[in-house]
């Protein structure tokens, strides 16, 4: 097709001139100029048909409208800059040119000017100081270290146990007025380890080193000014190797867990003065800690040796940890009892065809005592926790009692936890005017309930054939590897591994000792209410006692008792209202003095309400629906402003 096909056949007719100057071409001949204008002249622009009289308007007139113009373009440049910035969702549409007529539907809209007044001079609000847990954090420390057999122990053959405790120089540590980006962590592992010396004679089978390995570590924390840090220092795991036989290596896994106590202050917004206000409001729990006290105990207790036991000459290994039995909260003081459970590895003196010998032995104690904890009446208290440490306890031989004297002080960390109760405006509207304000997002948490049990776990350890048949257990350790907890209807579900190990001297003298090492899986459950999906569970638990029986050559059983304590924890991310201010202008639309609505998934009576600037009451009424009723997808409501 050429490009003269495509020329429309009236385009070729020449245009006729005007019969005389100033005048308009006459149309004539069957010429019609309209498909010009169709074709370039877009449809919202075409001019209305030339009207001789306004043509000839006289020259005053014709100013006289170009100053009104002018001044009218004048005015509206003054009205842009004093209204509020528009919106790109508020400028109006481009015009656009198409040949197609026009629809009625696309109709350009230009928006009024927003008005923003701020209202932060007339808002109410409440304060409230908590002093809360503002973070908790965990983070793994390495330390490896070589260590020497000192000149007075017999060479190192093979290490049977190796395992510590870990202390900080300082636990609570106080932030100063500065923001601080880091932390540094110092302390010590006291390490403890069993080995079978190189060519021992019988009277010292095995032989012990203690060692103190120092660490310091920088923790990249970010803490609040003021704020208190507790860090509770836990060894997770002891690997070793033998260099040779007067050096071997350790490896700790240190982990320490962080909390971070500060005093939090909120603003809750309440109303606005002089203005009527729709607000929603809802009950929150925020946790606050009424105290944190630090209270120590003297002990010096004698623990006698049972009549067959063997009499003690040297201590190769202690192991003290306390637990607590139970508590007594009155309005005055709390009543703390607990134990403290003793495990000892010594070297005693045994007759035997007429001879002293040295022989391994394994002893366990125990000692109760009490703790009164004065607290203030008011204190409403939900929850306390409580944690023990035993660093200034010390075992020592007895000799005029031939056992041990257990001696030193508990010093015991209580936590006294109670929930405060606040009502707070999580949304709002006026009932004419339209609104907006600012919101900032807080966490709070509470405790809602806490139980405490007791739990029993067995299991049977099977001796290695090459080891040959055990004749007597002489030591057993053991740490908690693993923990998890869950929710299980109106109850919480514990579950969780011990590591453990056993000290066994075989039947056959000719062998050396030797160890056997074994998971114990446990299990329990505890009432407490209040503890749903939603909830998150804080479990810690303790080990209170460990024991064994030998079964056979083969089989000895080893039992434990551990002390579970879980919390129900609620968290709840609630809106701060702030910064309140009403909008006028813009393309906000009106609501119909009455419509019908139909409900969608997520409606609410208030998000109804506020959408129509009603009150929920008045749709009940309207409705006849009952306080509680339920809002479905589907139903129909009759809505009247």
């Amino acid at each position: 097709m050429t490009y003269k096909e495509n020329i429309p056949e009236f385009a070729m007719q020449p245009a006729r001139a005007a019969d005389e100057p100033g005048e308009t071409a006459q149309i004539n001949d069957g010429f019609d100029p309209t498909p010009y204008d169709r074709l370039l002249v877009p449809a919202d622009r075409k001019a209305a048909p030339p009207d001789e009289k306004l043509n000839q308007e006289p020259e005053q007139e014709k100013q006289q409208k170009l100053e009104e113009k002018q001044k009218a373009e004048e005015e509206s440049e003054q009205e842009k800059e004093s209204a509020e910035p528009v919106t790109a969702e508020e400028r109006p549409e481009p015009v656009i040119f198409s040949d197609e007529p026009p629809k009625e539907a696309e109709i350009v809209k230009v928006s009024e000017p927003v008005t923003v007044t701020p209202l932060e001079g007339s808002a109410v609000y409440s304060d409230l100081k908590v002093n809360t847990i503002c973070q908790k954090l965990e983070t793994d420390v390495f330390i490896e270290e070589d260590i020497l057999v000192p000149d007075i122990k017999p060479d190192l053959a093979s290490i049977l146990i190796m395992d510590g405790k870990a202390y900080l120089s300082s636990k609570d540590m106080q932030i100063g007025q500065d923001e601080g980006d880091h932390i540094r962590v110092t302390g010590e592992i006291a390490l403890q380890t069993i080995y079978l010396p190189a060519g021992a004679e019988d009277n010292e089978p095995v032989s012990m080193i203690q060692s103190r390995l120092p660490f310091k570590t920088d923790w990249q924390v970010s803490a609040s000014p003021m704020s208190h840090i507790t860090i509770l220092p836990t060894v997770e795991k002891v690997e070793y190797s033998v260099i040779n036989e007067r050096k071997f290596r350790a490896k700790v896994t240190l982990k320490l867990a962080l909390k971070e106590y500060a005093e939090k202050e909120f603003q809750f917004f309440d109303s606005l003065r002089n203005e009527k206000l729709e607000v929603l409001k809802e009950k929150v729990r925020i946790s606050h800690i009424a105290a944190r006290k630090e209270e120590s105990v003297e002990i010096s207790e004698d623990l006698k040796i049972k009549e067959n036991g063997i009499k003690p000459v040297k201590i190769l290994k202690t192991d003290i940890s306390a637990a607590e039995n139970h508590k007594q909260i009155t309005a005055e003081k709390i009543v703390l009892n607990a134990s403290v459970l003793v495990n000892v590895l010594y070297m005693g003196e045994e007759e035997k065809d007429g001879e002293t010998i040295l022989r391994p032995a394994f002893f366990q104690g125990k000692t109760d005592f009490t703790q009164f904890v004065l607290v203030n009446k008011e204190e409403n208290i939900s929850n306390i926790k409580i944690s023990f440490n035993e660093k200034d306890l010390e075992v020592k031989i007895d000799e005029d009692e031939e056992g041990f004297n257990l001696s030193g002080n508990v010093n015991t960390s209580i936590e006294i936890n109670r929930n405060l109760e606040k009502e707070i405006v999580s949304d709002l509207y006026h009932g004419v005017k339209d609104m907006t304000y600012d919101f900032s997002e807080k966490k709070l948490e509470a405790v809602v309930s806490a139980g405490m049990s007791e739990v029993s776990a067995r299991e049977i350890f099977h001796i290695p054939e090459a080891a040959g048949p055990v004749g007597k257990v002489i030591y057993v350790n053991g740490r908690i590897k693993e923990k998890k907890s869950a929710p299980e209807q109106g109850r919480a579900s514990v579950n969780g591994i011990i590591e453990a190990q056993i000290l066994c001297l075989p039947e056959d003298e000719g062998k050396r000792p030797f160890t056997v090492k074994q998971d114990i899986p446990f299990r329990g459950s505890m009432d407490l209410p209040d503890s749903g999906e939603d909830k998150k569970l804080e479990t810690s638990a303790v080990i209170k006692d460990l024991w064994f029986d030998r079964i056979n050559g083969k089989q000895v059983e080893v039992n434990a008792s551990l002390q579970i304590e879980t919390a129900a924890v609620e968290e709840k991310t609630i809106k701060l209202i702030k910064n309140p201010c009403f909008v006028e202008g813009g393309q906000a639309k009106r609501p119909a003095p009455m419509v019908i609505y139909i409900t969608k998934e997520g409606d609410t009576l208030w998000t109804i309400a506020k959408k129509y600037k009603t009150g929920i009451e008045a749709i009940r009424e309207i409705n006849k629906l009952e306080e509680n009723a339920v809002i479905k997808e589907g139903m129909k409501l009759l809505i009247v402003k």
